[in-house]
């Protein structure tokens, strides 16, 4: 799919008012993507609208819906209807994180993370990829799905075993929907970005023993050394899709990791678990 220089193309993007999603929608906004982005909190969205239509000569509109409630995901379909035939590109980067240690972290803290991470990108894609079907087929122009994933599918750090198993379900979930779609002129991108400096970073929950304070510092430490930014990470976003790349890893460290795994998994995690220990100390 294009993304350089379009004209009336429409980007739904959910986690759109902050973060990775509003980065994205930015570059989209800048290549002339109208926007609709989804956010749960609206006053956040409002502004966010404001700032984006006083930069881009493009159309911004804003919903706010709660991923996680299907109810509010399934007025999303009029929505874009009101817009356009169908959403052009679909951006699913709404998305939350926590660690613990499997048996610290509460099942319930499993079942909110898969509710935000997994089913919200199910529900979203349910809602909105019917339409896209119908359009793509009716004008054989092809529309692209963007999910984003996270490295620590890849690194399985200890302590992350809820969150990677949510992102590793997203890489699962894109993978398979681009084997259903490859004829349908739909393309899927599961983007995997190491840990970015986000506000993602700073709402972190931490369960068990590393609910502390120095757990807590390492935690940020790890997204203060990130080796991408979220401009950067917009860019390469782009640059996937028009090449329709079904997954890629974003950052030094992740595409590092991601290499070295599959070419030496027993090297890979002796390192892993000699970097993870010595932080600890």
């Amino acid at each position: 799919m294009k993304t350089r220089n379009v004209d009336q193309k429409l980007a739904v993007i959910t986690g759109g008012s902050s973060g990775l999603g509003l980065a994205i929608g930015e570059a989209l906004a800048n290549e002339g993507f109208d926007l609709l982005l989804i956010a749960r909190d609206e006053l956040k969205l409002t502004s966010v609208k404001r700032e984006l239509t006083e930069k881009y000569k493009v159309k911004i509109h804003i919903a706010s819906i709660d991923v996680t409630n299907p109810k509010q995901v399934s007025l999303l379909r009029d929505i874009v209807l009101n817009i356009a035939p169908s959403a052009d590109l679909v951006v699913n980067s709404a998305g939350i994180v926590s660690a613990g240690l499997l048996v610290e972290t509460p099942l319930e803290e499993w079942d909110r993370l898969y509710a935000f991470n997994v089913k919200g990108v199910v529900s979203v894609l349910q809602t909105l990829l019917p339409d896209m079907l119908i359009q793509s087929e009716n004008d054989g122009v092809s529309r692209h799905i963007v999910n984003i994933a996270s490295a620590s599918s890849v690194l399985n750090l200890a302590g992350m075993a809820a969150y990677s198993a949510t992102k590793a379900g997203v890489i699962t979930i894109s993978e398979t929907l681009a084997h259903e779609l490859h004829s349908k002129n739909i393309g899927v991108t599961a983007v995997c970005p190491e840990f970015v400096k986000t506000p993602i970073g700073s709402s972190l929950k931490l369960f068990g023993r590393m609910d502390s304070p120095r757990s807590r510092k390492q935690v940020q430490k790890m997204f203060e050394k990130s080796t991408i930014t979220p401009a950067e990470l917009a860019q390469r976003t782009l640059d996937a899709v028009s090449k329709n790349s079904i997954v890629i890893m974003a950052g030094r460290q992740a595409s590092l990791a991601n290499v070295l795994k599959r070419i030496a998994p027993n090297l890979f995690f002796k390192l892993i678990h000699k970097l993870f220990s010595s932080s600890k100390q």
